[in-house]
């Protein structure tokens, strides 16, 4: 009788909480695939425990955005081809051969990581459609950041300076990005203040926190909560 409860414990995938969101763990295996699909952006100069850090942050910030559009029902209506979104990143993460052996070196499978790129899939479609059409910058928004930002920089490093015209489009998808990103980190941030959210530090000596407690990939989220 004594043994059962061990052998049950024993059996369990049991792993490090890095995040709590709402109740939902984020753990050291999503943040392994993460890394192994190279799902998050790495920046130039950034050490492997800064890399590690961004991508939790990344984890956080995606299954804030989940949970919202599960909460309001919204993310079984969104338009979104999985398979070109498995396919960009199979050729991300260097082909199958490559993302297979990233795989099997972390313990995980294929199955987990299609999860996880849904989620992002899913996020990204609903970001497209619901604010991309109304990022459009206005005409002097763009003369504005050429004369007083883009033109500047290409004098400062003594290249050719073409005539607004030339380069219109490429400055509005600029303009329009950074827009994007603007009206994203809003949504998030508003989610963020009404969320329970626990992140625990990086161990000192690893690459993992060390919460109070552990949790397995089985565990549940908790009930969705609408809107405001």
């Amino acid at each position: 009788m004594v043994l059962l409860p061990l052998l049950i414990t024993a059996s369990m995938d049991v792993e490090r909480v890095l995040a709590v969101v709402n109740g939902v763990p984020i753990l050291v295996s999503d943040v392994d695939l993460a890394e192994a699909a190279v799902l998050v952006p790495r920046q130039t100069g950034e050490d492997d425990a800064g890399y590690r850090q961004t991508v939790v942050s990344a984890l956080l910030d995606l299954e804030l955005r989940w949970q919202d559009l599960t909460a309001a029902g919204i993310a079984p209506r969104v338009q979104t081809d999985l398979d070109v979104a498995w396919r960009a990143t199979v050729q991300r993460a260097g082909g199958e051969e490559a993302l297979r052996r990233r795989l099997e070196q972390i313990g995980l499978g294929e199955r987990e990581l299609r999860e996880l790129v849904r989620h992002a899939a899913v996020v990204q479609a609903y970001v497209a459609s619901r604010f991309a059409p109304f990022v459009r910058p206005t005409p002097q928004e763009i003369e504005t950041a050429w004369r007083q930002e883009l033109m500047p920089q290409l004098e400062k490093a003594g290249k050719h300076v073409p005539p607004l015209d030339d380069v219109r489009g490429e400055v509005e998808a600029l303009l329009r990005e950074r827009k994007l990103s603007a009206e994203i980190e809003r949504w998030t941030s508003d989610l963020a203040k009404r969320a329970e959210i626990v992140r625990y530090p990086p161990a000192t000596g690893g690459d993992a926190s060390v919460p109070p407690a552990a949790a397995t990939r089985a565990s549940s989220p908790p009930p969705a909560t609408p809107r405001n």
